[in-house]
């Protein structure tokens, strides 16, 4: 049997800088295995205190959650790429709490990411062609690709290879890019040469299509004393410690939830239909990110919103079959929700649409 490919840090981030732009992944970066997590027992805390609320699959096999080798004994490292779905938020943008309003689409009660294609197909066709070259240039790699599907803290392995901070809202936050980004992984036998040592962040990705400020590199919050998302969140499910009560957010209930709304829940989602961008948009990194758009590349076309959705009033996604459901919205992240939870959620808003004054 051949030996597993390897290859230094700095000639893997030379062929992601040719790779990256042609596919429109905005970052890239590299975690050596075995690694230990530096969040490992804030994670296992976090299940054990019943926080993930109906996220339940997060409770399947944390051990193996937290450790890629106990599925993939032949991995050496993780490769991780974040791709934009929207290039910040604007402070003139239409307040996401006011979702589907009078006079306002149903699809503004859809958070920005689930408004085009489903990013799972996008960013994994983008992921395995660069995966592609990387192959053509260093020889046969073993590979599992994982866009938000496989058993893997993909913010934990982002942050470790320097694409962001952890952000108050619990978002990864880059500095110039913002929140507004995807992340997928790729479980790999190449084994690369000059990345950070266990229990370390590294300073920056291995490529960027923005590189971070001076000083940026650090791997801590750069949030300071900042609680703007956590006085927005209208449940309080940010407890302003830079953690998430899962069974409070509007996010985790609007598309997780199958059955009625918990108490109190429904009223605070108000006219939203799927998700909420609410911790997302307040947040001055986001603004940021929305003023220094034109530093980079757009995101893709296929992630903005269906102009097909126009078709249908709040009323229409309401009465929506099921037949009519998946031709609409196979591809869409829309599916998540179910025929059943986006009516649900479509009657609600209604209800929310009728009691404002």
């Amino acid at each position: 049997m051949s030996a597993p490919p390897a290859t230094e840090a700095e000639t893997l981030a030379g062929l992601l800088a040719r790779l990256c732009p042609r596919r429109r992944i905005d970052l890239a970066g590299a975690v050596s295995l075995p690694r230990v997590l530096p969040h490992a027992d804030a994670f296992r805390g976090w299940l054990a205190a019943g926080r993930h609320g109906e996220l339940s699959y997060l409770a399947r096999d944390p051990a193996g959650r937290l450790d890629p080798l106990r599925q993939r004994p032949w991995a050496r490292c993780v490769l991780v790429f974040g791709q934009r779905y929207v290039a910040g938020w604007r402070a003139d943008d239409p307040a996401p709490w006011a979702g589907a309003a009078a006079g306002r689409p149903w699809i503004d009660g859809v958070a920005r990411y689930a408004r085009g294609r489903d990013y799972h197909d996008v960013l994994r066709a983008d992921v395995k062609a660069v995966l592609d070259g990387l192959r053509e240039a260093l020889g046969p790699l073993r590979a599992h690709v994982a866009i938000d599907t496989g058993p893997y803290l993909e913010r934990e392995y982002a942050w470790l290879a320097g694409l962001g901070f952890f952000g108050r809202n619990t978002c990864l936050i880059h500095e110039r890019l913002g929140s507004g980004l995807f992340l997928g992984l790729v479980v790999t036998d190449l084994a690369v040469a000059g990345l950070p040592p266990s229990g370390e962040a590294a300073a920056a990705p291995l490529w960027s299509v923005a590189p971070r400020p001076e000083g940026a590199g650090d791997g801590a919050s750069r949030c300071g004393g900042c609680r703007l998302c956590v006085e927005a969140c209208p449940t309080g499910a940010l407890d302003g410690a830079f953690g998430l009560d899962a069974r409070r957010c509007l996010s985790a209930w609007t598309i997780e939830r199958r059955g009625p709304a918990p108490a109190g829940q429904e009223e605070a989602a108000g006219t939203l239909v799927f998700g909420c961008d609410i911790c997302q948009a307040v947040c001055p990194w986001n603004r940021r990110a929305a003023r220094e758009a034109t530093s980079a590349p757009p995101p893709r076309d296929a992630y903005a919103a269906d102009p097909a959705h126009g078709e249908l009033d709040l009323e229409g996604l309401a009465a929506l079959d099921d037949a009519e459901f998946a031709r609409r919205f196979r591809r869409s992240p829309l599916w998540r929700a179910r025929p059943d939870g986006l009516r649900q959620n479509a009657l609600a808003a209604l209800r929310a649409r009728e009691r404002a004054p």
